[in-house]
């Protein structure tokens, strides 16, 4: 039977628990615990879920949930931005450019002009910086060596 006073099984049972509706008996039974241990009635079920570590753990998993969930355009574009940064870095032009068209995307902008849902909502520095952005990418990617027709 799986031990409370191991971290990786506190951890185990705070993302079980936080990815199954919140189902305390599922939650314990699917890392390893009998199920008569893991009866939601039993003493088992209280006696992990009472305690501290594993009260934190799940608190710490909504808290990062709610996070995630709480995303904003400035954040998307925060992402975004850094994401072309690291690809840039790394010198992988096809990751620049997926990251160049997420921001297109999360600004309508790769709609054709008069189709888009939502007008686009950016400042002209911003435009300049994604501008910037595809004008390197390109040019990284065209300053690629190429492989001939037989490698």
């Amino acid at each position: 039977m799986p031990s409370i006073k191991d971290e990786s099984t506190v951890e185990a049972i705070a993302r079980a628990f936080t990815s199954n509706g919140r189902k305390k008996q599922e939650a314990l039974a699917s890392i390893g615990y009998a199920d008569s241990y893991a009866t939601e009635s039993g003493r088992g079920c209280q006696v992990v879920f009472s305690n501290v570590r594993v009260k934190a753990a799940i608190a710490r998993i909504d808290k990062e949930q709610a996070e995630i969930g709480q995303r904003t355009v400035a954040g998307l574009d925060k992402m975004y931005a850094d994401c072309y940064t690291e690809a840039q870095a790394n010198k992988q032009p096809s990751a620049m450019v997926s990251a160049v068209t997420g921001i297109a995307r999360l600004y309508n902008m790769d709609q054709p002009e008069g189709k888009a849902d939502q007008p686009a909502s950016i400042t002209e520095e911003q435009a300049a910086r994604y501008r910037d952005m595809a004008d390197a990418a390109t040019a990284d990617n065209l300053n690629k060596p190429k492989l001939s027709k037989g490698a």
